[in-house]
């Protein structure tokens, strides 16, 4: 196990091919897209503080197997990151909270909505991961 790391990610519906985003709404208005965070202080997996953190932003409990790391990288901000996503059966709505709003996207739409530069690059890298998953499901070869 490890302490003091960060457990972020997006949820992912298989069928659609839509992630799962928050827009926070900062005091002065300003609003972007980002992935779902949380600082990891226990003895818990990145996966357990994951689904932690689904749970308490979504209401949603997740089994730890449908939750896949994308890729780890230590960044001079928030100190060493895990990057994960969580495939869900149904594109459920959640009800926006007072300042954060919940909406999916396909993944040639995170281009055009306001995300930062590495929120952009953590979903890319997601959707690279998924890709080469789906692909090794079906019996294709793949470089992982």
């Amino acid at each position: 196990m490890h302490k003091n790391f960060y457990a972020s990610g997006f949820l992912y519906h298989p069928r659609t091919e839509q992630i799962l985003l928050q827009q926070k709404t900062s005091i002065n208005g300003n609003s972007y897209w980002t992935l779902f965070t949380k600082k990891i202080t226990e003895d818990k997996s990145g996966e357990e503080g994951f689904n932690e953190l689904l749970q308490d932003t979504l209401n949603l409990n997740l089994k730890l197997n449908k939750i896949k790391i994308i890729y780890s990288y230590v960044s001079k901000e928030l100190n060493k990151q895990n990057i994960y996503f969580a495939e869900v059966k149904s594109l459920q709505k959640f009800p926006a909270s007072e300042n954060t709003t919940f909406a999916w996207f396909t993944f040639k739409q995170i281009h055009k909505i306001n995300v930062s530069e590495q929120t952009k690059h953590d979903i890319i890298v997601g959707q690279r991961v998924i890709d080469s998953n789906s692909r090794r499901d079906l019996g294709e070869r793949t470089i992982g």
